[in-house]
């Protein structure tokens, strides 16, 4: 027989280990009643006697089993429903007798899927080298807890001047707040800014979880029309004042227009008028096809706007590295929820993007990407209006990794989207994007980013000969 390893005495441990703790709650061993030896269960078991005795140090740990000095170990009266608590356990962690669950498959198929990247062609090899270069280079003193809630400096004087150079924002790394992804910096905004009863005003239609959100904190959601020129400003409430108003100015999501400069002006005097502050959301605007990145709307007032960006569309959604410029006013509170919620980011992540941007990696990575995102754009484009012809109209082109293609049929109460994912291909109505329903029936929001030229074309003849058959 061959020697047991570690891992082999550590299984059997824990095999043991949830064996008696599944007999404890079975009622196989009651309130009171006293386990056999640790010697007699050792001999039964065919393991050691000292293996015994750490299952029963752990179940005494945990509270299962008592310990009395000279007579044994008994059971603990737990009290509650605990066999209903065992098979709870048992159908989250197993499918089967003795089989572990697997995780959610992924979708395998062509997915039209808006604002998502290529990630085949995530720069991995220069990620690693980078990576490697950063940890080779760390202090010690970096694996530790970083005083600082906002982030590791660098970085954030790598952001200010990153967006200095293409969004003409003037800013202090001291403004720059680093978060998980533009995710948590809008969850931060909304619980400092809004209490159950407050308004925020949201352009309509918008991105799903962003809903999701503000309605987290009880607050009143006031939807606001976007059109050709972004959002409306002269719907928004003049009956009561919103403590917010979220914005995607330069490529709405999803319907891809930009807010015009009159609009934008208007909109930081209605933010001066009423007192509300101007949540910018940025996430996907370098990624422009002609001309030069829009500007920000915060470059036209730093003190009513809170700027946020994100690396998950330029690089990778995984690397989870988002960030907000912070009008100085709002500056402390702030750092002082991010140091409640999280402490800090991780650290080590931030010095490997901060060396990427510093290497100038970011810069070529995005570069080398507005070339491919472009011919997936071109693509799409050319196949929707070879295939559809007059009867698709194409906006929201202009930027960024998603367009809306308007049809001449309608996406809503048909089995259309039912029947293209039964063939492994996923499309986005528009309205499942929308408070107010109803306005944008026939059309798609059709994400190029993550698709190969020949999957658009495939995927556009799928929805093409789905739509004949309805």
């Amino acid at each position: 027989m061959p020697p047991r390893t570690p891992a082999t005495v550590e299984t059997k441990t824990k095999q043991i280990y949830s064996l008696l703790r599944e007999q404890i709650f079975q009622g196989v061993y009651a309130a009171g009643v006293k386990l056999p030896s640790t010697r007699d269960l050792a001999n039964e078991f065919g393991v050691s006697r000292a293996l015994i005795v750490d299952v029963f140090e752990q179940l005494i740990a945990e509270g299962y089993l008592e310990g009395r000095q000279g007579s044994g170990s008994y059971v603990v009266d737990l009290g509650g429903t605990k066999r209903q608590f065992y098979s709870q356990l048992q159908e989250i962690h197993s499918t089967g007798e003795g089989t572990v669950a697997e995780p959610p498959a992924r979708f395998q198929g062509i997915d039209f899927r808006p604002s998502f990247p290529a990630l085949e062609h995530i720069p991995f090899k220069k990620w690693k080298e980078t990576a490697i270069a950063a940890y080779t280079n760390t202090h010690s003193g970096d694996f530790g807890y970083d005083d600082d809630p906002a982030g590791n400096w660098q970085l954030r004087t790598n952001i200010c001047q990153v967006l200095l150079h293409t969004k003409g924002i003037r800013c202090l790394p001291s403004q720059v707040i680093i978060t998980a992804g533009a995710t948590q910096a809008i969850a931060m905004l909304s619980r400092l800014l809004l209490k159950p009863g407050d308004a925020v005003a949201i352009e309509d239609p918008n991105a799903t979880f962003i809903q999701h959100i503000f309605e987290s904190t009880g607050a009143d959601i006031i939807p606001v029309p976007v059109d050709e020129h972004g959002l409306r400003v002269d719907d928004l409430p003049t009956h009561r004042r919103p403590k917010c108003v979220f914005v995607t100015p330069s490529h709405q999501f999803p319907l891809g227009s930009i807010l015009s400069i009159g609009r934008r002006i208007q909109l930081i005097d209605y933010a001066r008028q009423t007192g509300c502050y101007i949540i910018e959301d940025d996430y996907d605007s370098e990624f422009r096809y002609a001309g030069m990145p829009v500007h920000a709307l915060r470059e036209l007032d730093s003190e009513r706007i809170v700027y946020i960006g994100t690396f998950s569309k330029n690089l990778f959604p995984a690397l989870r590295i988002g960030y907000m410029v912070v009008p100085h006013e709002l500056l402390d509170p702030l750092l002082r929820l991010k140091k409640l919620l999280d402490m800090h980011c991780p650290i080590l992540p931030q010095i490997t993007l901060a060396r990427f941007i510093t290497e100038r990696h970011l810069e070529h990575h995005i570069a080398r990407m507005k070339r491919i995102y472009s011919k997936r754009r071109k693509c799409l484009i050319a196949g929707l209006s070879n295939i559809f012809g007059n009867r698709v109209k194409i906006s929201g082109d202009a930027a960024g990794l998603h367009l809306v293609a308007e049809m001449a049929e309608s996406f809503c109460g048909s089995q259309v989207v039912a029947q293209l994912e039964e063939l492994h291909i996923k499309v986005y109505p528009a309205e499942r994007y929308t408070i107010v329903k109803g306005r944008y029936e026939n059309q798609l929001i059709m994400g190029f980013g993550n698709v190969g030229e020949i999957n658009i074309l495939e995927g556009i003849k799928a929805i093409a000969s789905v739509l004949r058959q309805c």
